[in-house]
């Protein structure tokens, strides 16, 4: 089995000094962006809602997910590997108290940027394998939105709704 994409990476990665060229100056301000959006977001919610309690979080703990899972069914959420594992959506989670002082998710943001397609693209270059693709294969931070969408759905499941 080869291993090209494998050892193009390690070697991108040598090159570009490791999370510097995935998580670059763009990623970062994006990043920045979108947890700024969600703490304006709460301080509208809290004004044009001024009966209600509102938090807003950075991380959802895997022990959450799970309780919330049994609570649904007592076969899910059995195995948690990692104690101390959580899921940072980027803009975080802002949560409103119900009348049973139980807290309700309103609103999670999730928001990747991810690789210099608009860049190369601007400059005419090519990439890939073989320099002949406009833009590069989604990669990682596709991937951990995905998970922490699925994440969040798992411990709505409950939920009427999903935000």
């Amino acid at each position: 089995m080869k291993k090209g994409q494998s050892n193009r990476l390690t070697e991108q990665q040598k090159e570009g000094q490791g999370p510097i060229t995935i998580f670059h100056k763009d990623a970062q301000i994006h990043d920045a962006e979108v947890g700024n959006t969600s703490l304006f977001v709460k301080k509208q919610l809290e004004y044009e809602f001024p009966m209600l309690k509102f938090r807003y979080r950075k991380d959802l703990t895997k022990k959450e997910i799970n309780k919330a899972l049994k609570k649904i069914d007592d076969y899910l959420g059995q195995t948690l590997f990692v104690e101390s594992a959580s899921i940072k959506p980027d803009g975080g989670i802002i949560e409103v108290k119900d009348d049973n002082g139980n807290w309700r998710v309103v609103v999670v943001s999730e928001a990747k940027h991810q690789g210099k397609d608009i860049e190369n693209i601007k400059a005419g270059k090519l990439v890939g394998k073989n320099n002949n693709q406009d833009l590069m294969a989604a990669g990682n931070a596709i991937e951990r939105a995905y998970k922490n969408i699925n994440e969040i759905a798992n411990f709505m499941l409950s939920e009427n709704y999903f935000p």
